[in-house]
């Protein structure tokens, strides 16, 4: 079972209600019509994630109206369930929406009260009433009336706009229908006693409804428990104050569980996205700006493994934050908000600064937090709960020399290009590891690598009659576009191999004949190959969904979620501090985490070694 809460900022309902329908396909009336007892309906067959409301709402009938002609679907819809729909709605409104994925209803009969509701369902009066507000008025046969909140439900629906179920941090807990005061303690991380304590009167037992005092020091949130996607404006986030734990491994005691709250810090920047013609963007099939794009991509590609993976003993609850890199104080508001206090898991954020802050929460909490695409080291240090998938620019560096010892310069010519200064320390790195390694495999490293500067040095040190192995590291657009283009016109007829960072294939103006020709090699933390089966699979479902084509974010959000969250349902919460104990190849990305020391996180070291050779990217191995 999936649940989603998400936490943005400053967005309003009819933005939000454009952006989602610009990208899932809008939804339409069914053309299966059926004449039932004289009466006209459409028989709709339910999707994964509807909800009542946004049915009656593509029928344009009320509520009350559906639940008349299905009386099972007040228990919540299934995917795949089919519904009468009538023709028109003979029924007087509901006075209150109807919520199956949030509330329990029941159903009103001739001659029940709310006295006789409240005693079978054993409910406070006070907590009825404030369920159910109309009810001053009374009762009336066929009424629904709520009777509880859900504990879980089997569909995730989209509810946007601000609502008032805010993520407070509370000091109460409402008990749930079913539940016991043996799982209310394992779910809130306290003990019977202190439960009893602090409720005299449950000694006698719990009621469905029945308000607990839970003030232990610590905020808890009921609103973690949530059924349905509600996007809230940041500024109702309340803060408190941060609770420290242990840094010495505390997630290492927690027990594998049934359901886990898996935070995700995206940058949607919806405020930004006010300034959007979302009917322009509608009509020309226009991508969303690129920032959106790629973190709605991530979350579709997350989503998307997630959804493979729940079963009935592995729940995955879904917190989504849009956060501004510029609005620290935002930041912390969200970090001390009860909810994310509830998190298993942090995924994000994108930004290293952010990534920071977020992590000294994260690291006082014991929550393990995971790096998608940062890839400074830094983020690492003094915080052994922080993995990060993006290997450094230096891991690459080391990779590609490698690979270079191992299968490109023996009894070549080798030469590395000092582009800038800024690049020396990537000389100097790549220097440093080739020449280790021919130590490793017994060779001389005096005047392994002749250090040149630009075309000229090249053409300079270049040998006739041996295979020049040209080495460019550097990140500089202009620099590598002049100097590869250069290189290729002095290559005619020579044997010369590029060698250098995938940045090299992004450059637009850059002819890829002349990559072609340099036999350019590169490494790369992940690579979409779309001659793969499964990749080729996942972008026709995605396709059909969302009528575009994915980029690379949605299959690394899809590798990322498949490879952590199979894990940690497979091995529980401790396989967060033994990452190093469990490789696996994704779809796109392969991991193989490394660290230090047990007081610096862990590192992905996997390396894929790519060649440009008759016009096609061929991989040659990898770290």
């Amino acid at each position: 079972m999936i649940k989603i809460k998400n936490i943005f900022l400053k967005c309003t309902l009819s933005l939000l209600l454009c952006l989602f329908s610009v990208i899932i396909n809008a939804q339409t009336k069914s053309t299966d019509v059926k004449t039932i007892s004289g009466k006209k309906y459409y028989i709709h067959k339910v999707e994964k994630g509807q909800s009542l409301y946004a049915i009656s709402k593509i029928y344009d009938i009320d509520v009350n109206s559906v639940l008349a002609e299905n009386d099972d679907a007040i228990d919540g819809l299934k995917n795949g369930q089919e519904l009468k729909i009538p023709f028109e709605s003979l029924l007087p409104k509901q006075a209150v929406a109807i919520d199956t994925n949030k509330y329990i209803y029941h159903k009103v009969v001739k001659g029940e009260t709310v006295y006789s509701i409240t005693k079978k369902y054993k409910i406070d009066d006070k907590k009825f009433v404030s369920y159910n507000p109309t009810i001053n008025s009374g009762l009336k046969e066929g009424d629904y009336v709520i009777i509880a909140e859900k504990k879980k439900s089997n569909n995730a629906v989209i509810h946007i706009g601000p609502s008032s179920n805010s993520t407070i941090a509370s000091e109460s807990y409402t008990v749930q229908q079913g539940e016991t005061l043996y799982g209310i303690s394992k779910k809130l991380n306290m003990s019977q006693e202190d439960l009893l304590k602090w409720n005299p009167a449950v000694k006698e037992g719990i009621s469905t409804g029945q308000v607990l005092n839970i003030n232990s020091g610590k905020v808890i949130s009921q609103a973690s428990i949530v059924t349905s996607t509600t996007i809230i404006p940041t500024s109702i986030v309340a803060s408190s104050t941060i609770i420290p734990m242990s840094t010495e491994l505390a997630v290492i005691s927690k027990a594998k569980k049934a359901s886990y709250n898996i935070g995700l810090i995206l940058p949607f920047k919806l405020v930004e996205s006010e300034s959007i013609n979302i009917d322009e963007l509608a009509r020309l099939k226009t991508s969303f700006p690129q920032t959106q794009s790629l973190a709605l991509d991530f979350y579709f590609g997350f989503k998307k493994a997630v959804d493979s993976l729940v079963s009935k003993d592995f729940e995955v609850n879904i917190h989504l934050f849009d956060i501004d890199e510029r609005d620290s104080a935002k930041v912390e508001a969200i970090c001390k908000s009860g909810e994310f206090k509830l998190l298993d898991a942090v995924f994000g954020p994108l930004n290293a600064g952010v990534f920071k802050l977020v992590s000294g929460h994260t690291k006082n909490l014991g929550i393990p937090i995971i790096s998608p695409v940062i890839q400074q080291n830094k983020i690492l240090f003094n915080n052994p709960l922080v993995s990060k998938v993006n290997p450094s620019q230096y891991t690459l560096i080391e990779g590609l020399a490698d690979y270079c010892i191992d299968s490109l310069l023996a009894s070549s010519n080798s030469i590395i290009v000092s582009a800038t200064k800024k690049d020396q320390s990537y000389v100097n790195a790549f220097k440093s590891r080739y020449n280790s390694s021919l130590l490793t495999h017994g060779k001389s490293a005096k005047d392994s690598i002749t250090e040149v500067k630009g075309i000229s040095g090249v053409k300079n040190a270049y040998v006739s009659g041996k295979k020049n192995v040209i080495i460019l590291l550097t990140n500089n657009q202009v620099f590598l576009q002049d100097f590869i283009t250069q290189l290729y016109a002095f290559s005619d007829k020579k044997d010369i191999s590029l060698v250098g960072f995938n940045n090299v294939s992004a450059i637009d103006n850059l002819d890829q004949d002349y990559l072609n020709a340099l036999q350019f090699h590169f490494a790369t933390s992940n690579y979409v190959n779309f001659q793969d089966s499964t990749i080729r699979q996942l972008t026709y479902q995605y396709q059909e969904v969302y009528t575009a084509d994915p980029s690379d974010y949605f299959f690394q959000g899809f590798d990322i979620a498949m490879y952590y969250l199979s894990n940690l349902k497979n091995q529980g919460p401790d396989f967060f501090l033994n990452l190093e104990k469990y490789p696996k190849d994704g779809v796109s990305t392969r991991f193989k985490f490394v660290r230090p020391d047990n007081e610096t996180g862990f590192e992905n070291r996997a390396v894929y070694i790519f060649k440009y050779s008759n016009y096609k990217l061929q991989k040659l191995g990898w770290k």
